[in-house]
């Protein structure tokens, strides 16, 4: 009744083939881009959609592109660059002003070439300054505060103490972009031009547009050409020096003077955990204006590329880590919160990240989550890029470094739900060599090349998103928080698993998307400190429909950019106070009501201290969870429409959030606290425990085993499903065209 998994290797190796036409001596450049498909946007090469199965390297050889392509992975990533790298896994490419070298390039993309008559590859560029361009142009080149006030030159220790170049140089962005044309000029003029899909763009202290420094904890950047940026920026936001001195309570405030706040000033706050916006707007300024000039900076670049190749090339960038750099400074000083800006480029096809660090156990022990926002990514018809690498066993480093199993049973353990989350929800992926990370075992190269069959598959299956359950970010918010302040964790990257587990998907995005997320029945708003009146206005239009929305700590705290108790209150329906006194973050469950029946007892949040806190004060509310002292730290308040929650507390446990969205009326698909992934026609399960569960579907339909093939049931809104230890399961909706392949 079915193929065999070889059958299909084959069928599948054939199909994605067929997107592109092999090497011609005389060869003309692939056309590629990103558009929807099946309800989500997907990889487009030479007009036929692409599974998005890729690998990528940062020590390329052709064996391993030639192992992956007998996989059935025709797509491929290596390192390059235009002008110069931060490490020597790339050589210098611009020599000179008018001298470039692209042969090492050229030997990677042979490595492709001879891999496969259909192998393509998208290089990640990387995009620094030779020191000859350094020496020339010293005030464009990154200073950094090291405590004293004093800027000195910052001097890149991982890459031979080499400056680096600030992207807000305008002669640096130049430069850059005329590198950009020779290298892609040389690209189109080869013989590998047709095999070429488009340019990954990357630079910082990793390849990830992260401030230099960021990494390793510097404040920058303080050279004159960020200097006069900033003063720029003023200028636009404020018009005036009057209103400048307005916001910064500063009678001497002025545009050609305002300097970038000191490491002092931007690493300590007069207000505890957050911003007092009458003392620090400087500070609060900067922060805005340090994410907007790299947004700024990734859409200037996208947009010469997408000149130079005339709209034919993939584009794509790693940004918006709102979900990663929780807690550390690189919250705030990386410059990853303007992701708005960049979905709002129409030069940027795909945005990327690792796939999360945290949360990395063997299966559904842990978890899988991109750093990103990818719901919001894809309202903006942007391809999602994972980075797959999760570390195996063959890889260096103990068992549990960062994902690493003991053994090859363990590697396809993971392999099995890091896909179940990219192919349900409709992204895309790349295995990565990340330092010495390999494949190279039968068993897992065998299991990649049948998930690569599986991701050609599901092209054909309705992927349109079914999330009830929105987590909310306010990306603008998180300027008023301290770096380096552990509640930039616990409200977002450390409520990850329990989200993750409430028996429905839930999907991730920024606040200013909130007017396309009408159909949703439950939102968490997590950061929401100081929203906008437009936010605000968006958020007030949730009140309705029987929805459930809940509000964390200092929710609508600040309005206008000034600290106002009474905005919270209106914000969350709720009478809230605040206290400047250092609380414990746990709260305790009342009994009482239907939400704590089971909870009565228990504690949620965390052994840490936090100020300013909050707390409800509302007759009309219900207290279903209390602080060591008694005050309120968790309220429910059914009002007209829909029902407001508050909770000072984070990482509010699974079980409650479950009761939450039952409340809203979300279709949940098991019962059990087990990870949960779903699209239209698929859902994906992944359990740390062995069992049988039983799975809801929304309703009766025929469902089938992506990965063993198997029919699972006819017809029925529900079944039982058993599950090996630390097992993930993907089951699509029954297409008659799979029974035939």
């Amino acid at each position: 009744m079915f193929t065999t998994r070889r059958s299909l290797l084959r069928f599948a190796s054939a199909g994605m083939g067929a997107a592109l036409a092999p090497l011609s001596s005389k060869s003309s450049p692939a056309a590629s881009g990103v558009r929807p498909h099946n309800g989500v946007p997907v990889l487009v090469v030479n007009g036929q959609p692409h599974c998005g199965m890729a690998f990528a390297a940062y020590q390329p050889s052709a064996k391993v592109f030639s192992d992956f392509t007998q996989a059935g992975v025709n797509l491929f990533s290596f390192v390059a660059t235009p002008t110069d790298s931060r490490t020597a896994v790339d050589k210098t490419a611009w020599l000179a002003p008018d001298k470039f070298d692209f042969s090492q390039l050229d030997e990677r993309a042979e490595m492709v070439v001879k891999a496969g008559p259909n192998a393509c590859f998208f290089p990640r560029l990387y995009l620094h300054a030779p020191r000859w361009w350094s020496d020339l142009h010293p005030d464009d080149l990154v200073r950094l505060d090291s405590g004293d006030g004093k800027p000195v030159l910052y001097l890149d220790e991982k890459a031979g103490n080499k400056p680096a170049p600030s992207w807000t140089s305008a002669v640096w962005r130049r430069d850059t972009i005329e590198a950009l044309k020779r290298l892609i000029a040389h690209v189109e003029a080869s013989p590998y031009a047709d095999r070429c899909i488009g340019y990954h763009l990357a630079s910082g202290t990793t390849d990830e547009w992260m401030a230099w420094g960021a990494n390793e904890k510097c404040w920058v950047d303080y050279s004159p050409a960020n200097t006069a940026a900033f003063r720029r920026w003023l200028k636009a936001k404020y018009e005036t020096a009057g209103r400048l001195r307005s916001a910064w309570h500063d009678p001497a405030a002025a545009f050609d003077s305002a300097a970038i706040p000191s490491k002092n000033a931007r690493m300590n706050s007069t207000f505890g955990s957050l911003r007092d916006s009458f003392a620090e707007q400087a500070v609060i300024d900067f922060y805005y204006f340090n994410s907007e000039a790299v947004a700024e900076t990734i859409c200037e670049l996208a947009a010469a590329v997408k000149q130079i190749t005339k709209g034919k090339k993939l584009v794509g960038v790693f940004y918006g880590y709102l979900l990663a750099l929780c807690g550390e400074i690189r919250q705030q000083n990386a410059g990853h919160l303007a992701l708005a800006k960049v979905l709002a480029c129409p030069d940027v096809d795909f945005l990327c990240s690792p796939t999360s660090y945290r949360f990395r156990e063997l299966g559904g022990q842990g978890t899988s989550h991109f750093m990103s926002l990818a719901g919001s990514v894809r309202l903006h018809g942007k391809l999602w890029f994972d980075e797959n690498d999760i570390r195996t066993s063959l890889s260096s480093g103990a068992p549990g470094f960062w994902g690493k199993p003991a053994n090859v049973a363990g590697d396809i353990i993971q392999q099995e739900k890091e896909l179940a989350n990219v192919l349900t929800n409709g992204t895309a992926q790349w295995w990565f060599d990340v330092g010495r990370n390999r494949y190279d075992a039968d068993a897992l190269m065998r299991r990649i090349g049948e998930l690569t069959v599986d991701a050609n598959q599901v092209l054909k299956v309705d992927r349109n998103p079914v999330d009830q359950v929105a987590m909310v970010i306010d990306e603008s918010s998180l300027g008023y928080l301290r770096p380096g302040d552990a509640m930039g964790a616990r409200l977002l990257a450390s409520q990850v698993p329990d989200i993750a587990r409430i028996g429905a998907p839930v999907a991730h995005y920024l606040v200013t998307d909130l007017p396309k997320l009408t159909d949703r029945r439950m939102f968490l708003l997590m950061t929401s400190f100081a929203p906008t009146a437009a936010d605000r206005e968006a958020i007030n239009a949730l009140k309705s429909k029987g929805r459930v929305v809940i509000f964390f700590w200092a929710a609508g705290l600040y309005r206008d950019g000034k600290l106002d108790e009474s905005a919270m209150t209106e914000l969350t329906g709720i009478k809230l106070r605040m206290t400047s006194e250092p609380v414990e973050l746990r709260a305790q469950f009342r009994p009482g009501h239907p939400l704590t029946e089971e909870l009565s007892g228990q504690w949620a949040g965390i052994r840490e201290t936090v100020s300013p806190a909050f707390y409800a004060d509302d007759p009309d509310a219900t207290v279903i969870g209390t602080f060591l002292g008694g005050r309120a730290a968790i309220a429910i308040k059914p009002q007209r429409g829909w029902t407001a929650v508050y909770s000072c507390v984070p990482m509010l446990p699974a079980s409650l959030l479950r009761r939450l969205a039952a409340l809203a009326g979300v279709h949940q698909y098991i019962e059990t606290e087990d990870v949960v992934w779903a699209s239209r026609d698929m859902l994906a399960v992944s359990v740390y425990k062995a069992g049988t569960r039983r799975i809801r579907l929304p309703q009766k339909a025929a469902m089938r085993d992506l990965y063993t093939r198997e029919e699972v049931v006819r017809a029925a809104d529900s079944f039982d499903a058993p599950f090996a230890s630390y097992a993930t399961r993907v089951f699509v909706r029954e297409d008659p065209t799979l029974r035939n392949l």
